[in-house]
């Protein structure tokens, strides 16, 4: 029986802007914004421990800005510059927190905002109205802004029914909160239950930011709760989301008590699950508060957790600070993830840059550790669409920084915006999507991977849009868009230099040089073929799994197996010199070979090609 395998759609995708890079070598280099006509540089900041946020609040293809407690949304115009929408979200007290999402699918994206309660205004949910006003929502479960005070907050579609859900990170003891978390279930019409029965829900500590991300690829969201109690060290609280399990349209949580991602003592802030070592599985990266605990580095090897040491990965573990966000994107273009983290109090930030060989050099050069603190939230994006990723550090009015990354060493880049389809397919947002790009870098296949997420930083989230660094790939080999409600989707040869606008189960508009298939197809026709006496097989891995590749005669009969054991994702060859498993050479004629993988998340592939063996 063939393994099952999440059904696809017709893909659909919009080119939205071309832009190529100059070709003079360089690696990031991080230029501050210092024009005070710009009113993100103008804007003065207020309280501490506030995050940012970049969101493309009107749908224009330009990421706007927001800063919590301040009113206005800073309206990208292109080309660097911004406006001042005023009083697009009125009635905030001192917020901390923000998240952002199309929580009711009507095609604009809504604000939330968490807040103690000494903050006056609690927590608060803005529904987007369009023409960059919002409305304040003030009944219901999810309008009682006290009762619902917090720390961190964090959208996600929790059992994958299309509409984005909400957890509040309750940071017990702190702003006088003094209750559990707060998990909110859309109910798809424009109202939100508070569930208090959930193991998400039943207990008190210093929550403050929670994280979501597929981290053992199940299809469904995890949750992460860096729980840092300052004057103590504890595990943080993690929690498994157990939709896929249940099944049935049923979801729940279960704690996870994996060592040792759920029992290493910390002082957590802030959670990220990225793929550092692009194997295809999310390794874990947590920032610590206190200063007897240095950044923890989780090295996903095949579901086994692994702390690594600065032996083993560099000062990344081994920096000590007050850590608060840390962020991940490519800022060099050059295939990999760098590390961007920043520091509170009077020290400076660090950056990490990924040698691309499972370690980070710590970058001291670069603008954007130079500048002594306080800092907190900080938020990536391209806002300029020149193909880098630029950052924005939050701080005090003194402290704050936008940064333009002015990349120069014309590496190829893509960025790619998703939009799902609504009631009964994804939530609008594609928060938990999965991207996977495949591209030839130096020489060498490399599959990298991005998850779409509303949170991802201190109190901060980046843009929705994912970016991938290709350095001197020429093209994206494959492009696969796992999105939550199940379905996937390819394009194949997908030019670079692109922005690129998926939209989830629709007919391909408007994308000529983007191709789609109907399926997602692994293994590619042997060569030479028909052959004599040697042939090669190529296939892809898409995720780290089990795999299997074999070769039998047409009366189903096997005859060799070339490969059958665990692999990364990648692209492999694997050579047949016509001979079966006992060495003896095997007749002339058509044999078929099959592949099987099967990943971690338990779903799988299998695909079958036939080839003729001459005499």
């Amino acid at each position: 029986m063939p393994l099952p395998f999440p059904s696809t759609r017709a893909a659909a995708a919009t080119l939205v802007a071309l832009w190529l890079l100059p070709t003079d070598a360089a690696a990031q280099n991080f230029v501050a914004v210092t024009d005070s006509t710009n009113p993100i540089i103008a804007v003065t900041a207020a309280g501490s421990y506030t995050g940012a946020a970049w969101v493309d609040v009107d749908d224009d293809g330009l990421l706007d800005f927001f800063v919590v407690r301040r009113r206005p949304i800073f309206r990208n115009l292109g080309n660097g510059n911004f406006e001042i929408m005023s009083g697009a979200l009125n009635g905030q007290g001192a917020q901390l927190g923000t998240t952002w999402s199309d929580y009711d699918n009507d095609g604009d994206i809504d604000c939330f905002m968490s807040g103690s309660v000494t903050a006056t205004q609690g927590s608060l949910l803005y529904r987007n109205d369009g023409g960059f006003s919002f409305t304040k929502i003030t009944t219901g479960d999810i309008g009682n802004s006290l009762d619902n005070a917090g720390w961190g907050c964090a959208w996600a579609d929790i059992d994958n029914d299309s509409y984005t859900d909400l957890v509040i990170a309750a940071a017990n003891g702190f702003g006088g909160v003094n209750h559990v978390n707060r998990l909110f279930y859309n109910n798809a019409d424009g109202t939100f239950s508070s569930i208090d029965t959930t193991v998400v829900t039943d207990s008190l500590d210093a929550h403050t930011i929670p994280t979501w991300s597929d981290y053992d690829q199940d299809g469904d969201v995890d949750l992460f709760i860096g729980s840092g109690e300052i004057s103590q060290l504890d595990p943080d609280n993690l929690f498994r989301n157990m939709t896929t399990e249940i099944g049935g349209g049923g979801w729940g949580f279960e704690r996870i008590t994996t060592a040792p991602i759920a029992t290493d003592l910390v002082d957590g802030q802030v959670w990220n699950w990225i793929d550092i070592d692009n194997d295809g599985d999310l390794d874990g990266f947590l920032t610590n508060y206190n200063f007897a605990k240095t950044s923890n580095l989780y090295r996903n090897d095949g579901g086994t957790y692994v702390g690594m040491t600065e032996s083993e990965v560099g000062t990344i573990v081994s920096e000590t600070g007050a850590a608060l966000a840390n962020v991940w994107g490519d800022f060099d273009n050059d295939g990999d993830l760098d590390c961007f983290v920043t520091n509170d109090g009077a020290g400076k930030n660090d950056y990490f840059s990924n040698d691309g060989d499972g370690t980070f050099t710590q970058d001291l050069a670069s603008a954007v550790v130079q500048e002594n603190g306080p800092h907190y939230g900080t938020t990536i994006a391209d806002y300029d669409n020149d193909g880098d990723l630029d950052l924005y550090v939050h701080g005090t009015t003194a402290t704050k920084r936008l940064y333009r990354n002015d990349l120069a060493n014309g590496f190829a880049w893509l960025n790619v915006k998703l939009v799902g389809g609504g009631a009964g397919a994804s939530n609008i947002s594609a928060i938990g999507a999965k991207v996977r790009a495949l591209a030839t870098i130096d020489g060498s296949p490399i599959w990298q991977l991005r998850e779409v997420s509303a949170q991802n930083s201190f109190n901060s989230m980046n843009m929705l849009n994912v970016h991938f660094g290709l350095k001197n790939a020429t093209v994206v080999d494959s492009l696969v868009i796992e999105w939550p409600a199940g379905g996937v989707e390819t394009y194949t040869d997908v030019p670079v230099n692109l922005f690129l606008r998926l939209t989830e189960g629709t007919d391909p508009t408007g994308a000529a040089a983007v191709s789609t298939s109907s399926r997602i197809s692994w293994l590619r026709q042997n060569s030479p073929n028909p052959f004599r006496p040697q042939t090669t097989i190529g296939f892809e891995v898409p995720s780290v799994g089990n795999v299997s590749l074999r070769i039998f005669d047409t009366a189903g009969r096997l005859v060799r197996t070339l490969v059958d054991e665990p692999r990364p994702a990648g692209s492999y060859g694997e050579l047949w010199d016509g001979r079966s498993e006992s060495g003896r050479p095997v007749a002339a004629g058509v044999y078929f070979y099959r592949l099987r993988a099967v990943g971690l998340n338990g779903r799988g592939i299998e695909e079958s090609r036939r080839m003729t063996l001459l005499k």
